[in-house]
């Protein structure tokens, strides 16, 4: 769905910048890995909105003491990552654990792809959404013209256009965070429940008046 010019930009991003960009897209499809949780009864939205909000702390704290690695060993047991479910929902949840898990990786592992791969499970997932909602199959010049994709490239081009030469700072944060916030909805349409205290819990956390 992206130019040929996209995934190199974000490959070229320092490894706290591809950081930031995984986590803004995990936080947007929190939504929906918390939907399938709630749906099917199991565990797995308070510690992901954990995740989320230690990695905020990270990027607001330039010199911390936050052991990424312990706190991603605390979320593993409940991310997705396996295709063992074949429900809408679940595929959702997949792709919310691998933006999550990539936000630690950028970090942890520095390979220059965790951005990338954040891109591909958001994208995946409105793809996803769009074709179920069609009777045939639809080739990328149609998936493009979509609303729902055409929303998801504009804002990925618009998170790397606010991170890529951005100072790392608590002002930054604060900016994504509304950014991701600004139209209610996941990446997928779902509806953020309790927005307005949602939003002002995560600025809280960076200790920034919102």
């Amino acid at each position: 769905m992206f130019g040929p010019k996209f995934y190199p930009l974000l490959n070229k991003l320092g490894p706290w910048r591809q950081s930031l960009f995984a986590l803004a897209l995990a936080h947007r499809q929190f939504s929906n890995y918390a939907l399938y949780t709630e749906v099917n009864h199991l565990n797995g939205k308070s510690e992901f909105k954990n995740a989320l909000k230690t990695l905020w702390q990270f990027h607001t704290q330039k010199f911390n003491h936050i052991n990424l690695e312990t706190e991603l060993e605390k979320f593993e047991p409940f991310s997705y990552t396996q295709e063992e479910d074949t429900s809408l929902g679940y595929l959702y949840a997949i792709d919310a654990s691998i933006s999550l898990i990539s936000a630690f990786d950028a970090i942890l592992s520095k390979l220059g792809d965790e951005a990338q791969m954040a891109s591909k499970a958001s994208m995946g997932a409105v793809v996803r959404t769009v074709e179920q909602g069609s009777d045939s199959e639809l080739d990328d010049e149609t998936l493009r013209q979509s609303l729902l994709v055409d929303t998801e490239v504009n804002f990925q081009v618009g998170l790397y256009e606010l991170i890529a030469k951005a100072p790392r700072s608590n002002e930054l944060c604060q900016k994504v965070i509304q950014y991701i916030y600004k139209d209610n909805v996941s990446n997928i349409g779902i509806e953020i429940e309790n927005l307005q205290q949602e939003q002002k819990e995560f600025i809280a956390i960076l200790n920034i008046k919102g």
